[in-house]
């Protein structure tokens, strides 16, 4: 059990302040200069920052004209002078969804998470390429499914399949590693930069995910040419394999 009114602000305080101020979530981000995925998860109610990121939501919320009614039931006064608008007014649904309205303490899933990264720039390094990653594989996931000629899948949908798989792969790399785990041990160096063949499973995979491990230790050209990378043109190429 967790007690959000314990917080300096809770997750449907931040919502009611960010949706009263014309907010998105990535708005809401870039102008207060607080990391995007933090405050998408705090609002789900499955993460909990550390108490210094909250006073800086609340202070940026603060300055910006809106004033906190500090209820037992957020927002509630706030919402009865007509201040806050609807959830779902601003962004996306899933951005104001909210945490079930419930009063006082909370039981969440979130406690059971135990994140090993202590960095928190490499954490929400982390954080941020798994939901591109997530973005990238739902745009792949909504095409639709072609047929050649015989009656087989194209090239191009068996390779959209496989990035969309390999997308999966890289994320379940990276909830790996942030909970201390390096599937496969250790990358070799010469294996990521290909001038040393793989010679087990684990090289191959390493390989695969060069440009990911390069990324999640900081290298933001790795990040930036995993952006940018086209649609892969095979199979192969998909899977990080040409």
């Amino acid at each position: 059990m967790f007690d959000f009114a314990k917080l300096p602000i809770s997750p449907d305080n931040a919502r009611a302040a960010r949706n009263y101020l014309g907010f998105s979530q990535a708005k809401a981000a870039e102008e207060s200069g607080l990391q995007s995925h933090k405050i998408k998860r705090f609002e789900a109610g499955n993460y909990i920052p550390d108490e210094a990121f909250l006073h800086d939501l609340r202070a940026f919320f603060e300055g910006r004209g809106y004033e906190f009614q500090d209820t037992q039931k957020p927002g509630a006064k706030a919402k009865e002078t007509g201040q806050v608008f609807p959830a779902g007014v601003v962004g996306e649904t899933t951005e104001n969804q909210g945490t079930p309205r419930v009063l006082g303490a909370q039981r969440t899933a979130f406690h059971h998470m135990r994140i090993a990264i202590t960095d928190d720039r490499e954490m929400g390094e982390l954080l941020e390429m798994i939901e591109v990653n997530e973005d990238r594989v739902n745009e792949l996931l909504s095409k639709p499914v072609k047929t050649d000629f015989f009656g087989g899948l194209t090239d191009d949908t068996c390779a959209g399949h496989a990035q969309a798989v390999s997308l999966l792969a890289e994320n379940g790399a990276m909830f790996a590693r942030l909970f201390g785990r390096e599937l496969g041990g250790k990358p070799a160096e010469a294996v990521l930069d290909g001038s040393q063949k793989p010679t087990t499973r684990a090289e191959l995979l390493h390989r695969a995910h060069a440009e990911l491990h390069r990324a999640a230790a900081g290298d933001r050209t790795a990040r930036g040419r995993k952006k940018a990378k086209a649609a892969p043109a095979s199979v192969l190429e998909a899977i990080g394999l040409t």
